[in-house]
């Protein structure tokens, strides 16, 4: 019965969106006072607010349209009247965003969330988390997606792990390696055999061959074919040029904690002073020094901003690289 659900969810809705709904079937039985005629209850599964608004639709035309499209299926298939009593639920843990989806075959991918082009991504032998993103003409080869990662247009991964928040960028190929949380691969980088640390920001049409400490930047076009030590600055042919200190604002309602490798910065501990005024944070090489950067609350985000550099926070973190030779990274 679940699969008359699942076509009737294809039927009125499009794209991707069917496969983020969970669907669970009640305990089907008799109707009161009409034995001839099946009570079927069903939930449809939702992780948001703004999903199940959708489900619903205006006026609750969505979710009828729903029913009695499964209605025509089910007394099709089962050559009987049928009622279908279908409630739209939000509940996170039971949706199939926050499921593991084993895919061995191609046609596995089409139950996944994860898989926004399922006709034209390919995907076997791997295990993926429904909260993950891969785009179309991606390549998922016998490797794990854990949930929030994201690989993108084009994009190969084979034999490979990627942690919560990892994003591979377009034409990327990474093969028998680890990317450890939130770590960002630019454009056409190759990362091979690599084991990289988390939070590490990886420049476009890179080659890693090494394994790269946690909070390091690789340059655009560098090549790295030994390993790199943790809060590093590489360029070129995989030079160490800097020591960084990767600076994490979390942001929890009207307050706000500033982090420096991990640890919570007071004023004046470590290279960089902060300063604490007015809902601002200011940072400065020295007490009296030059401002690196300046955080300040803009209604309901932070911004960060130094020379030639700007960022806002859409999420409840925002991070930042500065070098002990050059400063704010931009």
């Amino acid at each position: 019965m679940e699969r008359a659900f699942r076509k009737a969810l294809r039927d009125v809705l499009h794209g991707s969106l069917p496969r983020e709904v969970g669907v669970e079937v009640g305990r089907v039985r008799r109707g009161r006072g009409r034995s001839d005629v099946l009570y079927i209850p069903v939930e449809l599964i939702v992780h948001k607010d703004s999903l199940k608004g959708t489900l619903i639709g205006r006026g609750g035309s969505t979710v009828k349209r729903i029913g009695m499209k499964a209605r025509e299926i089910l007394e099709r298939e089962l050559g009987r009247r049928v009622y279908v009593d279908v409630r739209v639920v939000k509940d996170p843990e039971r949706s199939p965003v926050n499921r593991w989806f084993e895919i061995r075959k191609q046609h596995d991918v089409f139950e996944c969330p994860a898989v926004k082009h399922p006709q034209v991504t390919r995907v076997e032998n791997s295990r993926i988390r429904g909260s993950a993103r891969i785009a179309a003409f991606a390549e998922v080869i016998d490797s794990t997606v854990h949930g929030g990662a994201m690989v993108s247009n084009r994009a190969t991964v084979r034999s490979s792990v990627l942690h919560k928040r990892v994003t591979v960028s377009s034409h990327c190929e990474v093969v028998n390696s680890e990317l450890r949380p939130l770590t960002f691969v630019g454009d056409g980088t190759e990362v091979k055999g690599s084991e990289v640390g988390e939070r590490c920001f990886l420049g476009m049409n890179s080659s890693i061959e090494a394994d790269v400490g946690r909070w390091s930047v690789v340059g655009a076009g560098s090549r790295v074919e030994d390993d790199v030590p943790p809060s590093s600055l590489v360029l070129g042919e995989g030079k160490v040029v800097d020591s960084l200190t990767l600076y994490v604002l979390e942001l929890e309602g009207e307050k706000a904690v500033l982090r420096a490798d991990g640890r919570v910065v007071d004023s004046g501990e470590g290279r960089v002073y902060v300063v604490y005024r007015d809902g601002e944070i200011t940072l400065s090489g020295s007490p009296t020094g030059d401002v690196l950067c300046l955080a300040e609350r803009v209604r309901d985000r932070w911004r960060v901003r130094g020379k030639g550099f700007e960022r806002v926070a859409e999420a409840p973190t925002l991070h930042w690289y500065v070098g002990e030779k050059r400063g704010l990274l931009r």
